[in-house]
C-alpha cells in the first residue's frame, strides 16, 4: 500500500476526527473488504491512526456536497487545516463547485495517484 508506506515514512501528516474513524471502522468491516484485509492488519492500522494522526474536534459546518456521508471528510479537512483531501470517491472529486469552495480554504481534492505524485515531488 503506497499511501501507508508514505505515512509510515512521515511524508505527510494525517488529520483525523472521530466521525472519520467511525466511518473507517465501518468500511473495514464490510464483507468485501474483510475478505481482502486481514483483521489484525486493520486493527494495527487503527492503532497507528490513534497515535500518529493529528486528531481534531469538528466545529465547522462544511459546504454542501452531493453525498452527506462526505460532510465529515470536508469538516475534518477544514478544521484540521489540511492542504489536500485524498479520496477515491469520484463523486467528491468531480464536483467542480465543491472543488472551488474547498480551494477557498486552501484545500485540494485529489485521487490517490495524484496525491502520490505530489508527495513524491
Amino acid at each position: 500500500m503506497p499511501i501507508l508506506e508514505a505515512f509510515n515514512e512521515d511524508k505527510f501528516q494525517l488529520v483525523m476526527s472521530q466521525p472519520l474513524m467511525e466511518e473507517l471502522h465501518l468500511v473495514w468491516n464490510r464483507p468485501r473488504l474483510r475478505e481482502r484485509i486481514n483483521p489484525n492488519i486493520a486493527n494495527q492500522l487503527e492503532q497507528q491512526l490513534q497515535y500518529r494522526a493529528i486528531w481534531i474536534e469538528l466545529e465547522t459546518v462544511p459546504p454542501n456536497c452531493r453525498d452527506p456521508k462526505d460532510l465529515a471528510v470536508l469538516a475534518t479537512a477544514i478544521d484540521g487545516q489540511a492542504e489536500i483531501i485524498v479520496s477515491g470517491d469520484d463523486d467528491l472529486r468531480a464536483d467542480d463547485q465543491l472543488r472551488t469552495v474547498m480551494a477557498t480554504y486552501g484545500i485540494r481534492l485529489l485521487g490517490v495517484h495524484s496525491f502520490l505524485n505530489v508527495i513524491a515531488a
